[in-house]
C-alpha cells in the first residue's frame, strides 16, 4: 500500500528562547506560532492531497498546540507518543551554542564528530536517541492508514527523514526544516521518496 507521511515541526516558541537549544524544557508557542498553526492546519486539511487520517504527536507542549488546530480541522484525535519527543540536551538545555563551547568544549568535539559515544551531558546518549527515532521509523512503516501526519522536533524529523530515504544519519544537517515547516515524502513498502519540503518565515 502506498502511504504518505506528513512531518511537522513545532511552531514558533518566544525570541526569549531563540537560538538556545530546547530538548525536553516545555516550552509553549509565542502568539506568532500560535496564529501560524491555525494557517498551517488550513493549508493541510484544504489541500488536494490525500486526506490526512491520523496525527501522531511528540508530549510536548509546543507540540501539542501545533497539533491542536489540525486534529479539530481533521476531526480526529491526536496519539501522543514519547518516542517523538526531541534529543534531551540534559546540562545543555536553554543555553546557546556559545555558551555550551565556553563551558563544555571536550564535549562538544565530540558531538561534532557524531561519536558512536557521545551522551549530552546529564541528558540523552545519542544511540538511545538513534534507537527510538529509528523505532518510529519502523511503527509508520506497520501504521495501515494512507496519510499519516507527525507533530515534532528538528531533531526527531530530521533524523526520521533520513532514516526513512536510507541517508546517513550525519545528512542530518544538510536541510532545513524550519519551526512550523513540514515535509512529505510517499513510502511504498520499504521505499521512501521526499516529494516536499515547506518552510515559512514566521
Amino acid at each position: 500500500m502506498q502511504k504518505q507521511i506528513t512531518l511537522i515541526r513545532h511552531a514558533a516558541i518566544a525570541d526569549e528562547w531563540g537560538g538556545r537549544y530546547i530538548g525536553h524544557r516545555d516550552v509553549p508557542l509565542s502568539d506568532a506560532g500560535i496564529a501560524h498553526t491555525q494557517q498551517l492546519a488550513q493549508g493541510l486539511t484544504a489541500s488536494d492531497n490525500l486526506p490526512i487520517e491520523r496525527v501522531w504527536c511528540s508530549p510536548a507542549q509546543r507540540a501539542r498546540q501545533t497539533a491542536h488546530p489540525l486534529s479539530q480541522c481533521l476531526g480526529c484525535s491526536v496519539i501522543i507518543d514519547t518516542r517523538l519527543h526531541e534529543i534531551d540536551f540534559g546540562q545543555w538545555e536553554g543555553l546557546t551554542f556559545e555558551q555550551i563551547l565556553l563551558k563544555d568544549p571536550d564535549h562538544v568535539d565530540q558531538w561534532a564528530a557524531f561519536a558512536d559515544s557521545f551522551c549530552f551531558p546529564g541528558g540523552e546518549a545519542l544511540t538511545l536517541f538513534h534507537q527510538r527515532v529509528a523505532a518510529v521509523a519502523a511503527a509508520i512503516h506497520a501504521e495501515d492508514c494512507r496519510h499519516l501526519a507527525i507533530v515534532s522536533h528538528g531533531g526527531v524529523l530530521r533524523s526520521l527523514i533520513c532514516i526513512l530515504l536510507r541517508w546517513p544519519l550525519q545528512d542530518h544537517l544538510k536541510f532545513m526544516l524550519k519551526r512550523g515547516g513540514y515535509a512529505t515524502l510517499r513510502l511504498e513498502a520499504e521505499q521512501a521518496v521526499l516529494t516536499g519540503l515547506h518552510n515559512y518565515d514566521v
